[in-house]
């Protein structure tokens, strides 16, 4: 079950396959070129998509099976739900089908938050025997049982993929089990480069495009460098719906993005003391801090206005397109409130 993950950090450590000389050492065998590849993997990917057709029960999981000569059962990539994502990565633009079997009725999760779902996992190997193609379907890895994956830890498919997904309901059952319904299903054709490449396995060949059915159940929001800012509010410009396609944001330059650098701005003033602010109960001075975005309305209950998110360093509140002062490197203590 957790093999997605101890796969995507240890394998993905290694650039190449060693191998061992007769004379006890080792050489490096370089990895193939991303695009030969890329073209290997796409043939290989669409020419599935064309052989078979796919089979959802009512619980949407998923069986593929080869549309036998002369059949009439409608492809792949023929079916309404098939769709693409272009991500350009390694000087290549990557297309990444998936199908979207339910979208969900829930929050999209993002590629920096945490994903709570079941899926299977499965490569294909094409064979021809007298004559006639065959496909050969192995599952490498499965988790029927729901499990949280922190997406950017995770091959990048997936937080490719499983962002375009929602998540579902929810009910607590009386024996304490939690019974989950209108979630996001679907299933994602992986081409290497954005799975685990070169880094094979005693089930992953190299260079093998994967498969992936899942269901988005739910999802946590992540604050990796726990400054109070969410990691998605940091990856980029909150305001820009493009901004996962990208790479994140880096506002010091100091090789750690945002999202994981406790200074963002590297002024020597840790973000969370940048977002901070200090306000009169009664007598008593305490200190609060402001969210990125303001709350639409302000709660007349506190002492302080819930309205304001963190401000620039001059006091503007409001402008949307304001440096606000914890990525201002500038911006030095003591701080307009």
């Amino acid at each position: 079950m957790k093999s997605l993950i101890k796969i995507a950090l240890v394998l993905g450590l290694f650039v190449g396959v060693y191998s061992c000389q007769d004379d006890n050492e080792s050489t490096t065998i370089p990895d193939r070129p991303y695009e030969e590849v890329y073209l290997e993997d796409i043939a290989e990917i669409e020419d599935f998509l064309h052989t078979h057709y796919a089979t959802v029960d009512s619980e949407y999981n998923v069986t593929f099976t080869q549309i036998p000569e002369g059949g009439s059962q409608q492809p792949i990539w023929d079916m309404p739900e098939l769709d693409t994502i272009q991500r350009k990565r390694h000087d290549i633009t990557y297309t990444i089908y998936y199908l979207n079997l339910r979208e969900g009725v829930g929050e999209n999760v993002t590629r920096v938050d945490s994903s709570f779902v079941s899926y299977k996992g499965f490569t294909v190997s094409k064979k021809t025997v007298d004559g006639v193609d065959t496909y050969e379907q192995t599952v490498f890895d499965e988790a029927q049982s729901p499990y949280w994956f922190p997406l950017d830890e995770v091959i990048r498919g997936w937080g490719e993929v499983i962002p375009k997904f929602k998540t579902g309901t929810f009910t607590a059952m009386s024996d304490g089990t939690i019974s989950f319904n209108n979630f996001g299903a679907g299933v994602m054709f992986i081409p290497s480069g954005l799975g685990y490449f070169s880094s094979g396995s005693s089930k992953i060949s190299s260079y093998t495009p994967l498969i992936f059915s899942f269901k988005l159940l739910s999802l946590r929001r992540m604050d990796h460098d726990r400054d109070g800012i969410l990691s998605m509010d940091e990856y980029g410009d909150p305001l820009d719906n493009d901004r996962f396609s990208k790479d994140p944001i880096d506002t010091d330059e100091d090789g750690r993005p945002d999202y994981l650098d406790v200074d963002d701005d590297g002024d020597g003033v840790l973000t969370k003391v940048e977002r901070s602010f200090t306000y009169l109960d009664g007598s008593e001075t305490k200190t609060a801090y402001y969210p990125y975005f303001g709350a639409l309305v302000d709660d007349l209950s506190t002492p302080y206005d819930e309205t304001r998110g963190i401000p620039s360093c001059s006091g503007d509140f409001s402008s949307s397109n304001r440096v606000r002062r914890h990525l201002d490197k500038t911006c030095k203590p003591p701080y307009t409130n």
